[in-house]
């Protein structure tokens, strides 16, 4: 095998494992897909991709095809892990992905304050804030967070509660592809709001199993949710962040704050539960703070 043919065999492969990163950041609370690709050069082609999609495709499918394909892997392969986590203990689980969540903050707060905090910031931020709170709970159904149902029972009842079925998953979909076309969106945390996180992984890891019954139930809605986000939103979320740069961080940061305040425990299985899920929230913070300092060195060392 000529030398040539080699390298480009190990290019293709260390591209596959870096999509792979990007799977288990976006599937991760408290990351974001969106910033793990920026950090590894794939956001502007991407974007561009799917913006001007023929010229996109054409242009960048080298490099995308086995980043794509990487992401799936990633993606699918850690759901199971994650699956059989919260299968153990969901809040001690949700406890340290909380703590990811907060040891991401400071970073996520710096890099919206880089360009200048005006007065449509700050309201971008507070608005964002009450919308994302009242509507993740007043879709709040039995399997949601413990603070998504209490505010819900505060708020005038609907029936319009967010099961595991294909309207929610198709929400599965909207907020993968949100979590692509905003970096620093995560896109698990609005779902473990909603109680949509531990199915979605259970889908996911059938899937890993090769179980296709999955395709029409989940894959789909997921499918079709994400197509028509990243249809509806990606032009105006690329003109955001590229021509309104503190209003754009500021709106994920709205999202990121109420997602953190909804995943706040507020019951535990006696005194000892407690004292664990304190740990795993300690832990997951500072588990998520230096994942932020590594992603900003890797980040900075590419500029």
């Amino acid at each position: 095998m000529s030398q040539k043919k080699e390298n480009k065999i190990g290019h293709i492969v260390l591209t596959i494992l870096v999509g792979a990163f990007i799977g288990i950041g976006a599937i991760l609370p408290g990351l974001s897909g969106g910033v793990m690709c920026v950090i590894f050069g794939i956001y502007r082609p991407l974007m561009e991709t799917i913006s001007h999609p023929f010229v996109g495709v054409k242009k960048h499918w080298r490099l995308l095809l086995p980043t794509c394909i990487g992401i799936v892997i990633g993606f699918v392969g850690f759901a199971g892990v994650l699956d059989w986590l919260l299968s153990k203990d969901a809040l001690l689980m949700q406890s340290i992905f909380l703590g990811l969540l907060l040891g991401t903050l400071p970073s996520l707060w710096k890099e919206a304050g880089e360009t200048k905090r005006t007065g449509a910031s700050w309201l971008t931020l507070v608005v964002m804030f009450v919308v994302m709170v009242l509507v993740l709970s007043f879709l709040a159904d039995e399997e949601s967070t413990q603070m998504a149902k209490l505010i819900n029972g505060i708020l005038p009842q609907a029936n319009f509660a967010v099961s595991a079925n294909f309207g929610g998953f198709v929400i599965v979909g909207v907020c993968f592809a949100l979590s692509i076309v905003m970096p620093g969106m995560s896109f698990s945390s609005p779902l473990m709001c909603l109680g949509l996180f531990k199915p979605m992984t259970e889908n996911f890891s059938a899937l890993a199993k090769l179980d296709l019954s999955v395709i029409p139930s989940f894959v789909i809605p997921v499918g079709l949710g994400a197509l028509a986000t990243v249809i509806i939103f990606a032009k105006p979320m690329n003109y955001l962040f590229e021509k309104k740069t503190s209003i754009g961080y500021h709106l994920v940061m709205g999202a990121v704050f109420a997602s953190t305040l909804l995943l706040v425990p507020i019951k535990f299985d006696g005194a000892m539960h407690a004292v664990w899920c304190l740990a795993g929230l300690v832990g997951g913070a500072a588990a998520g703070y230096v994942l932020e300092l590594v992603q900003g060195k890797i980040k900075a060392e590419k500029a």
